[in-house]
């Protein structure tokens, strides 16, 4: 979550060195490059308390305003036919200009009673990616059963065994970095035994069963809300699995039947899609051909970079997270994209 002073790094401190010293602005100076920056977040939200995977949370309620309201001001917030339009060539303004994107994966509960309220507040659209099998349910997905039994676990030092033998200190590494290591371990899995998996680290950990089903997800009745509200619904696979580990007929079918599931439940044409995980490693190639046949229009990565019309691929447009930066990076990062048509990391 974006919040001042959390973040550290050089990175970090030169951002806040360039704001604070007024060098940013002058990037406001400069023409501004014909440009697509396309924002991804998950949940909007405080994790303080939230017995989840904290790493989802993007921003507060406060803090996503904010941000919402800077971009507007200082750029080009555009629909999702806008930014298809840039995509294709086929835009009528072709005016030099950073244009943003807005997006949010997975469509948790929050993402109506909060980011909705907000985007319709300032007139913006978002676009949301929507896991067919997970709308209006209490499913609780992988990175979020992991980090429940971390969180209510009685055990600070512990060991797995399974599918690898890895050893965790909450108190001496945090949980952040602990999370993330055992998260890295269920990405890495090809055909293991989940059940195992889960009963072993509950075990471990000494963690407690999962609560009583709870709605987590948005309904297909809020979004149809959101849709008239000038939202977007994009599709997010079926079953939010890692493409790149299923068999062609397996990918085609988590593909197909996302785009038709959330077409027929709201009444929409699904043109674009975005890949689970969204990294080089979670699609490949014939992913890509897979999910034009599938006859989505668009589909969204998620490793960073912005989209210029020299270097445009209509089925890997990459997307940059929000999240993982201070308010202060983040601002001089977009100004950065308008004046130089590239994201500084």
């Amino acid at each position: 979550m974006i919040r001042n002073g959390q973040a550290r790094g050089e990175r970090e401190r030169l951002a806040s060195l360039l704001l604070r010293s007024g060098f940013s602005s002058l990037f406001s100076l400069l023409p501004a490059k014909d440009s697509l920056l396309v924002l991804t977040y998950h949940r909007i939200g405080d994790d303080e308390g939230d017995p989840w995977n904290p790493a989802i949370f993007s921003a507060t309620a406060d803090e996503f305003d904010k941000q919402v309201a800077y971009i507007k001001r200082r750029h080009a917030i555009v629909t999702l036919e806008e930014a298809l339009a840039f995509v294709d060539g086929t835009d009528k303004d072709r005016s030099s200009r950073c244009r943003v994107l807005l997006t949010f994966d997975d469509g948790y509960r929050d993402n109506y009673e909060l980011a909705f309220p907000i985007l319709k507040s300032h007139g913006a659209q978002g676009v949301f990616f929507l896991c067919s099998d997970l709308v209006g349910t209490g499913n609780v997905p992988w990175w979020d059963h992991i980090a429940y039994l971390i969180k209510s676990g009685t055990r600070k030092r512990f060991s797995i065994s399974f599918p690898k033998r890895l050893e965790i200190d909450l108190q001496k590494h945090g949980l952040s970095k602990s999370l993330r290591e055992i998260l890295d371990i269920w990405k890495t899995l090809e055909d293991v035994d989940h059940v195992r998996f889960f009963r072993e680290l509950k075990e471990a950990v000494g963690g407690k069963d999962l609560p009583e089903d709870t709605r987590r997800f948005l309904t297909w009745d809020e979004a149809r809300e959101m849709l008239d509200g000038g939202m977007a619904i994009g599709a997010h696979t079926h079953a939010h699995p890692m493409l790149s580990k299923l068999s062609e007929d397996e990918q085609r079918r988590e593909l197909a039947q996302s785009r038709t599931i959330i077409s027929e439940k709201l009444g929409i044409n699904v043109d674009a899609f975005a890949y689970p995980f969204g990294s080089p490693t979670a699609f490949t190639k014939t992913t890509e051909r897979l999910a034009e046949e599938t006859g989505f229009r668009i589909a969204f990565s998620y490793y960073g970079n912005v989209a210029n019309r020299r270097s445009l691929d209509r089925f890997n447009v990459k997307r940059v997270t929000v999240g993982n930066q201070s308010w202060e990076r983040m601002k001089v990062q977009a100004d950065f994209c308008r004046a130089f048509g590239a994201f500084w990391p």
